[in-house]
């Protein structure tokens, strides 16, 4: 399978996560229950799709993407449907944690690269 179907294992993995996440509080008053178990079937959902993207990819990336961006998708639900307030701080922070997501999957596939690199000249660049 190509690497875009691990990257969409991925994005169903955070979709699913952050449904859960909100279903959880959204139905804390209402349906409890019903709520909880709808959780626990999202939540279950996402660590599904989060094993199948760590076949092809690196974990540190797909983790990194699995909280980065569940936890900006998870603000924006809580800004937009909880009535939270998104004040100067928080939105830095969440700034902070994209530009670290991006880092470390900009880091390792550099990383790969070199390696890449070093296989193929027969490890020639090693001291």
């Amino acid at each position: 399978m190509s690497t875009t179907y691990y990257w969409l294992c991925l994005l169903a993995s955070i979709v699913f996560e952050v449904a859960g996440t909100s279903v959880m509080k959204l139905s804390q008053e209402t349906w409890p229950l019903l709520g909880m178990g709808c959780m626990y079937l999202l939540l279950g959902l996402s660590y599904f799709f989060l094993a199948r993207a760590v076949v092809k990819l690196p974990v540190g990336v797909a983790y990194a993407f699995w909280e980065g961006l569940g936890l900006t998708l998870i603000t924006i639900v809580s800004v937009t449907l909880l009535d939270e307030r998104l004040d100067a701080m928080r939105l830095a922070a969440l700034g902070m944690v994209l530009a670290g997501t991006l880092l470390v999957h900009h880091g390792t596939a550099h990383g790969r690269d070199d390696e890449e690199a070093e296989a193929a000249s027969g490890g020639e660049g090693r001291i």
